[in-house]
C-alpha cells in the first residue's frame, strides 16, 4: 500500500507491504519519522484494507480518534500526527486492460483535435479527467504521474505516482518507462527502452492519452533593409515662351496717291524739255 508523508512543503512517498507496521520516532519503528513519539501508530494492512490504532489521540481527516481504538482508514484519507505533520493514504493503482482498437482510437482523436503552435514542447491530454489540459515541457527531466511531485500530474488512478519520465537534452526529447505495472505505450506500442519523441506522438499511461508537440523554432529576425532612395522627380516642364506679337502689316501706298505723283513727275519732265527746246531755238535764231 502506498503512503505519502507530508511535512510543511515537503512530501516523502513510501510503500508498506501487507502485515503490521509501527510508525513513530523510535529506533525500532519500521516507519521512522523524526519528531514523533515511539510507536505512535500501528498500521495493519490486509488485502488492501488498512486499520490504524494509536497510543495517543490522532486525527483522520481532522476527526479525532481516541487512543487504543482501531480505525479503518480508506484511500485518500489523511492521518494527522501533529499540527504540521500528516500521512496521506494514496489510492491504489488500477490495472488497465488495453483494447485492441487503441491505435484506431488514437488516429480518430488526432484527426479531430486542434494543433496549437507553441515555441515550447508540450503534452496535451486527449482523454480522462484532464482532457484538454496542456503541460509545458522545458526542463531537463520531467516526471509524469499521479504523485504530488510529478511535473505532469494526472488525475488517473491507473497511473503510478511516478509513471514515466521525459529527458530533454541537445539530442531532443526521449520518453522512459519507470518500471510501472501498467507500462507506457508510444503510438500504441509498448515502450521497452528510452525512445525519442517526435511531433505528434501519442503517449498512453493508464487510461490517459497525451499528445506530444515538439517546440517550434522562432523564425530569425528579418534583416533590416536600407531605406529605398526616392525616385528622382521628373524635370518640371519649361514654361512656353510667350508668343511673339504679329508683325505689323507692310504699308502699301494708296493707289490714287501714286498715280498723282507719277503724273506730276511726267509733267515736270515735259515742261523742262520744252524749256530746253525754246531756249535752244532762241539762241539759234
Amino acid at each position: 500500500m502506498h503512503f505519502q508523508f507530508e511535512h510543511q512543503d515537503s512530501t516523502i512517498p513510501f510503500e508498506l507491504p501487507e502485515g503490521t507496521h509501527r510508525l513513530g520516532g523510535g529506533p525500532e519503528d519500521q516507519v521512522h519519522l523524526e519528531g514523533l513519539p515511539p510507536a505512535l501508530l500501528t498500521l495493519s494492512i490486509e488485502e488492501q484494507r488498512l486499520t490504524v490504532a494509536s497510543s495517543r489521540t490522532f486525527t483522520v481527516n481532522e476527526v479525532f480518534v481516541p487512543p487504543g481504538v482501531a480505525r479503518l482508514v480508506l484511500p485518500g484519507e489523511v492521518l494527522g500526527l501533529t499540527e504540521q505533520m500528516c500521512v496521506r493514504v494514496l489510492e491504489p493503482e488500477v490495472p488497465v486492460e488495453r483494447g485492441v482498437g487503441t491505435v484506431a482510437v488514437l488516429k480518430e482523436l488526432l484527426l479531430g483535435s486542434e494543433h496549437v503552435i507553441s515555441r515550447a514542447a508540450t503534452l496535451t491530454c486527449l482523454t480522462g479527467l484532464d482532457l484538454g489540459r496542456t503541460f509545458a515541457i522545458g526542463e531537463a527531466l520531467t516526471d509524469i504521474g499521479r504523485g504530488g511531485g510529478a511535473k505532469v500530474r494526472l488525475r488517473d488512478r491507473a497511473v503510478s505516482r511516478v509513471h514515466a519520465r521525459i529527458h530533454h537534452d541537445a539530442d531532443g526529447f526521449h520518453l522512459e518507462d519507470l518500471g510501472t505495472a501498467n507500462g507506457v505505450f508510444l503510438n500504441g506500442k509498448a515502450l521497452r527502452q528510452a525512445t525519442p519523441l517526435t511531433d505528434g506522438d501519442v503517449i498512453e499511461l493508464g487510461r490517459s492519452l497525451l499528445r506530444f508537440q515538439a517546440p517550434v523554432d522562432e523564425p530569425p529576425a528579418p534583416i533590416a533593409e536600407a531605406p529605398a532612395q526616392p525616385a528622382p522627380l521628373p524635370p518640371e516642364p519649361e514654361a512656353p515662351a510667350p508668343p511673339e506679337p504679329p508683325a505689323p502689316p507692310a504699308a502699301h501706298p494708296e493707289p490714287r496717291r501714286d498715280a498723282v505723283e507719277g503724273w506730276l513727275l511726267t509733267l515736270a519732265a515735259t515742261a523742262a524739255l520744252v524749256g530746253l527746246l525754246v531756249t535752244y531755238a532762241l539762241l539759234a535764231g
